[in-house]
């Protein structure tokens, strides 16, 4: 009962310290699709360009309205929760509940992860699922607490259409390489547990296959905007086919969401989300089957992919939304009672001033957990343990594909960026309390 204890307050205290951008601020922050969000949840309506699963939790997560704050707290709660089974796995010691707070202060102070927490977005269930993923494999705790991890798992990747390729793609790598993974007498049942998330993987997609058929071409079309593929593809062939973005092939703008979102955009004037399906899915194909631009796809997917894990500084679109937008409305439609609290958040006086002090501090902290991962993991590759080295390989391949994944089918921003880089730092932190624990297993 006591450890039960110490556990839940510990977690508590881990999500508190995970909040830390939000109490800054004096409220949640906020994004422009966060109004989507809250409206899909609160009006049960699954968007055109998005699964309603995060707009779900946001309702479930507020106790149906009480406070948006109920929301960035139980994300921080998970998240906790998932840190300190992951710090105990590694030290396997009593200590790992100290080992775990210090790591979560650190990451709060010095990195991004508490503006993805205190975010409303579904951003920080990206790194949810890949911490719970890593858990399922490699946990040896009770049937319970794995059957939560897998849950964790499904609602995770349930909240973003770009999860389903991420977690696909990363369990078939796991699975073609799991005898080097998961050596079979460190993980006998591996086989199952991977096909069980890739099955969980899979069937998330129903949670948002509406939006995914409404939107994947729209978002696939701002890519090819933003890799000037599409631009490419209009000049060889406006001569030969009647498309209607012929009329706008030297006006198309430099990035997929100036391409989306733009209502000035030429996707607008030629007739928006609906009427352009057959067009786009047509020049998608020829992309997709030509030599020459297969060739583009590839050039530009690895630009892509290098550009994204560059990008990731905090404050990304995090403008103010007052009077006047859809946000504002929609908070003061179905949370009024905080609408005092929310006009006057720092987000929204544009009073975020330590933002590119911040970022630099942010850059350099990435840095120096990644030369310390390279310098630990030859000189202590002994005593580091084969299941410590694997979780941080696949940290790093999820954070790889993540830029790929992101900077290829959507576009390369700051806020993409930063929902999974402070993985190096936390992968460094765990490569050095495995070792202070194997020098001094006392502590």
């Amino acid at each position: 009962m006591k450890e039960n204890f110490k556990f839940i307050l510990f977690v508590f205290l881990g999500a508190l310290c995970l909040m830390t951008d939000a109490f800054y601020n004096g409220f949640p922050i906020v994004y422009s699709d966060t109004s989507t969000y809250i409206a899909s949840g609160f009006e049960l309506e699954t968007p055109f360009d998005r699964p309603i699963a995060y707009g779900l939790l946001i309702r479930i997560f507020s106790m149906n309205g009480l406070s948006l704050w109920l929301v960035v707290f139980f994300q921080g709660i998970i998240l906790s929760y998932l840190i300190y089974i992951l710090v105990r796995l590694i030290t396997g010691s009593n200590s790992y509940l100290k080992y775990g707070l210090l790591i979560i202060a650190f990451l709060s102070v010095f990195t991004g992860i508490s503006w993805t927490v205190s975010q409303i977005m579904p951003d920080v269930f990206t790194p949810i699922a890949l911490v719970s993923l890593i858990l399922v494999l490699f946990s040896t705790t009770s049937r319970w607490v794995v059957v939560l991890l897998y849950a964790i798992f499904f609602i995770s990747v349930a909240t973003h259409m770009s999860h389903i390729l991420l977690f696909g793609i990363l369990l078939l790598l796991i699975f073609s390489l799991r005898n080097f993974l998961l050596p079979i007498k460190n993980c006998p049942d591996r086989n199952s547990k991977i096909v069980w998330l890739l099955l969980l993987t899979i069937t998330s997609v129903i949670t948002m296959g509406s939006a995914l058929s409404k939107s994947k071409h729209v978002f696939f079309m701002g890519a090819l905007v933003e890799h000037g593929i599409l631009k490419n593809y209009l000049k060889d062939f406006c001569a030969a086919k009647q498309y209607k973005l012929c009329a706008y092939k030297d006006s198309l703008p430099d990035r997929a969401y100036k391409f989306i979102w733009d209502e000035e955009s030429p996707f607008y004037k030629i007739g928006g989300w609906r009427e352009t399906e057959k067009e786009f899915n047509e020049i998608i194909y020829a992309t997709l089957t030509q030599p020459k631009f297969i060739a583009m796809h590839l050039i530009e997917s690895f630009k892509a992919t290098i550009q994204q894990l560059k990008l990731f500084s905090i404050n990304d679109g995090n403008i103010s939304f007052l009077k006047g937008t859809l946000l504002y409305q929609r908070i003061s439609q179905y949370f009024p009672h905080e609408l005092k609290a929310y006009s006057s958040s720092k987000q929204n006086q544009s009073q975020f001033a330590f933002i590119d002090f911040f970022n630099t501090l942010f850059q350099i902290i990435v840095i120096l957990g990644l030369m310390a991962i390279l310098i630990i993991w030859p000189l202590f590759t002994g005593i580091l343990g084969s299941h410590v080295k694997i979780i941080v390989l696949i940290f790093l391949g999820g954070i790889v594909l993540n830029a790929w994944d992101c900077g290829t089918f959507a576009n390369a921003i700051d806020r993409l960026g930063c929902k999974m880089i402070w993985l190096v730092p936390f992968a460094a932190s765990l490569l050095i309390i495995r070792i202070l624990h194997v020098r001094d297993p006392s502590q």
